[in-house]
Formats: C-alpha cells, sequence, structure tokens
C-alpha cells in the first residue's frame, strides 16, 4: 500500500474531516475533538502500523477516536466540565448537513457514537460493537433509542 512513513500523513488527509466529526460526536466538543484527532493521527505517526486496505486504516482511525473518547468521558475533569459548541464550523462530509451532525452530538452518549458509526461512517453493528466494546444486541437497542431521540426533534409538534 505505502511505505510506513507516510501513512500517518495519508490517513490524515484521507480519514481527518471523519475523524474529527466521529470524535465531536463522541465528545460534544470541538476543542476535545480537535484533540483527540490530533492524538489518534500523531499516534499514528510515532508508532507507524500496516494495513491490508483503506478500509481497515479507517475502522482502527474510528475505533482509536472512539477509545480516546470513552477514556476521556472517564476523566475527572471531563465530569466537570460544561460546555457545548456549535458544528458549523466542522467540515462536514457532502451527505451530512451540519444540522444533522449536531443533533447526532447532542444525543447522550453512547447513542450518539451508534447513531454516527452506523449513518454517517457506514459500519455495521457488529462492526460498531467491536469499536466501543459492546455486544452487538445492545449497539442495536442504542440505535434504535437514538433514532427515536432524533424522530422526536426533527417531527414538528
Amino acid at each position: 500500500m505505502l511505505n510506513q512513513e507516510n501513512i500517518a500523513l495519508y490517513a490524515f488527509r484521507k480519514f481527518g474531516d471523519t475523524a474529527l466529526q466521529a470524535a465531536y460526536c463522541a465528545t460534544g466538543s470541538r476543542e476535545d475533538a480537535e484533540d483527540i484527532a490530533q492524538e489518534v493521527f500523531f499516534a499514528l505517526h510515532r508508532k507507524p502500523v500496516q494495513f491490508e486496505s483503506d478500509a481497515h486504516l479507517k475502522a482502527y482511525i474510528l475505533r482509536a477516536v472512539m477509545n480516546r473518547a470513552k477514556n476521556l468521558r472517564k476523566s475527572l475533569w471531563s465530569r466537570m466540565r460544561t460546555d457545548v459548541e456549535d458544528i458549523a464550523d466542522l467540515p462536514a462530509e457532502p451527505d451530512n448537513s451540519a444540522e444533522i451532525l449536531a443533533l447526532i452530538a447532542a444525543l447522550p452518549q453512547p447513542y450518539s457514537a451508534a447513531v454516527y458509526l452506523h449513518d454517517c461512517a457506514g459500519y455495521k453493528i457488529r462492526e460498531i460493537a467491536e469499536m466501543l466494546d459492546a455486544r452487538p444486541n445492545t449497539v442495536s437497542a442504542w440505535l434504535r433509542r437514538g433514532h427515536q431521540r432524533l424522530r422526536m426533534e426533527l417531527e414538528p409538534e
């Protein structure tokens, strides 16, 4: 595929926006999302890994993002902090509007991560379960509940 020196740069150019969006959906904070995405690509630069394909690389990056977001949520500092910023400045994939991403990010965890990974990133429930260290049935329940909450927000009263 590529030589090992350029894997982090290639990954950043190809999946940087996706990693940032996933981190934002998992944390609800632009600053935390930027920090997490930066940490993931820097770790890949420090310790390059060989990947079978772009899909494998993307899955690796998204799993690393979700793991770092989970660690951040566990920390005392993040539990005591409350700031939610506007997602409009984040780069969006062509099919996604900033408004929908903001609604997904506003969902409680772990619904937002499951909905983003399934609906925006296109992963299957089994793959999401592996990324989030959960059972597939649990991920299905998170998706169903997340979609219900999104429908309540989107439907006029």
